[in-house]
């Protein structure tokens, strides 16, 4: 069956995804992705035949750039509130590139979200503190160290790459995935996009506007 044939197909057995429904969902987003990147904070997508790969820049926001609205509120709360290290830390002003990984679980038959700082000689591995503190969003800070719905971080060896790497382990993802009921007409890439809004966003990697006009 020809791969945009299997694109257009609706998912056999949500919440769950085949190898094939994976693969066309990756090269659907992929595609979506062509000339369409220039102006958002993602720098490339690449479907290799085992994973998807999409590098994200990134910029390094303090504690306080991340919590604090323009109201002066921290997800709802009072700034009188907040924890005393939330409002005394120092805005920064550099960015780095995120590497995400998404791979198809075996056991879980759902994807599964790899990430890691892309790797120069003169860059060093990211700590559980700085993926926190500079990737995850403050509203996803307790249910990722609780382990909640979204499943906790977690590091290991990526699939493919064999090299270290964080990743939001997929236990929780399949319940979370059945809780958002979406329509029975979902397709691969729906399913994928549906995904990235989810398990994604919990670790800043938004999908751009531009890829879903």
């Amino acid at each position: 069956m020809e791969a945009s044939a299997k694109q257009m197909m609706s998912l056999q057995a949500f919440p769950s995804i085949t190898e094939d429904e994976f693969e066309a969902a990756c090269k659907a987003l992929e595609d979506r992705s062509f000339d369409k990147l220039d102006d958002t904070d993602w720098l490339s997508v690449r479907w290799s035949g085992k994973d998807l790969t999409i590098k994200q820049r990134r910029a390094i926001h303090s504690l306080e750039q991340k919590a604090l609205d323009e109201d002066g509120e921290v997800d709802g709360l009072a700034e009188d509130s907040c924890p005393a290290e939330i409002l005394l830390s120092k805005p920064l002003s550099e960015s780095l590139i995120v590497d995400f990984s998404i791979t198809l679980s075996p056991v879980y038959r759902v994807p599964v979200l790899y990430f890691s700082r892309q790797h120069t000689s003169n860059d060093s591995r990211l700590s559980l503190d700085q993926v926190y503190d500079w990737l995850i969003p403050w509203t996803s800070h307790t249910p990722l160290r609780n382990t909640g719905v979204m499943g906790g971080i977690s590091m290991g060896y990526h699939p493919v790459s064999d090299q270290p790497a964080f990743f939001i382990h997929p236990c929780n993802t399949p319940e979370a995935l059945s809780a958002l009921r979406p329509g029975a007409n979902l397709t691969p890439e729906g399913y994928l996009i549906l995904w990235l809004g989810l398990i994604g966003s919990s670790v800043g990697l938004h999908i751009p506007s531009e890829l879903l006009a």
